[in-house]
């Protein structure tokens, strides 16, 4: 668990999503960062108090759901995934990812999915990780529209 510090919960002042779980999940050599719903404040305390290296993951549960308030290059750097997991429903009233955010991750190279055009994603951790898109391994007639 990467975050939040326990300290955080007598601070009155921060938001619900300054205090959303952040967790680093390893197996193997393969890593998960699920981010939460931090922001550009929590992700900067992130890379204060991380050794080099400790954020790096394969996977990157982008953090807000892509919102513009967070993804901060810094840590899209530190984080430096292979793989983003946009966790956003169809039509999301929040109109996750922010566009500047989304091409951020692909101006660095990072592969993209978003739940909202992929439906659910299972990743299993082997000898590397294996992406199963639920939309691409049972299609119906519908979701090509």
């Amino acid at each position: 668990m990467l975050h939040p510090l326990p300290a955080s919960h007598d601070d009155i002042s921060l938001k619900p999503n300054a205090r959303s779980c952040s967790v680093k999940i390893t197996a193997g050599q393969h890593a998960i960062l699920l981010a939460g719903d931090i922001e550009a404040a929590q992700e900067a305390q992130l890379l204060a108090r991380s050794a080099e290296g400790e954020l790096a993951a394969d996977v990157l549960l982008a953090p807000h759901h892509g919102s513009g308030t967070s993804s901060t290059p810094a840590f899209l750097n530190a984080v430096h995934p292979t793989l983003a997991i946009f966790q956003v429903g169809h039509r999301n009233r929040y109109k996750h990812p922010k566009a500047q955010v989304y091409a951020r991750y692909g101006d660095m190279g990072i592969t993209r999915l978003r739940t909202d055009v992929t439906g659910a994603v299972v990743l299993e951790f082997g000898d590397a990780v294996e992406v199963t898109q639920y939309r691409a391994s049972r299609p119906r007639y519908w979701h090509g529209r």
